[in-house]
């Protein structure tokens, strides 16, 4: 292990700096470095891999670091973030009305977009049991964006 190697180094009697204690610390660093690299890299693919997102009826699950979060689309605040540089829908922000518990679904990412049955099952799920209160409701206009973009 590399700490034996330093300790080792530091032990020796004349301590012997750039025949032995240098050497091994910077073996010690690139093996900490490596260490590092490593874990950041698992820890970026891991989340990567362990994200998933899927409707059930109304209910849109997430799937974050093996955690599932689920938002009823049919009661959910619904909101959107906009991608400036396209004139379209980019993320769907659903957070549940009794807590703090919010859902993220990527709609658009690049050049790659939801098919269209997709972005149609979504806009029946916002829309499925709510009563439309205007025509600004915010759901609604959300709703009609999704089926917009469907075809």
């Amino acid at each position: 292990m590399p700490l034996d190697l330093i300790l080792e180094s530091v032990t020796e009697n004349p301590i012997n700096l750039w025949g032995s204690l240098l050497p091994h610390l910077f073996v010690s660093a690139g093996f900490f470095l490596g260490v590092y690299i490593v874990g950041a890299v698992s820890l970026a693919g891991i989340g990567v891999i362990l994200y998933g997102a899927w409707l059930d009826g109304t209910l849109l699950g997430e799937r974050r670091w093996l955690r599932t979060r689920w938002v009823d689309l049919s009661t959910a605040n619904i909101d959107t973030e906009d991608d400036p540089r396209r004139d379209g829908m980019s993320l769907l922000i659903a957070r549940s009305p009794d807590s703090e518990l919010q859902v993220r679904l990527p709609i658009c990412r690049g050049a790659n977009s939801l098919p269209p049955e997709e972005l149609i099952a979504l806009a029946d799920a916002i829309t499925g049991t709510r009563v439309r209160k205007g025509s600004d409701d915010a759901a609604f206009v959300i709703a009609d964006r999704l089926r917009n973009l469907a075809r």
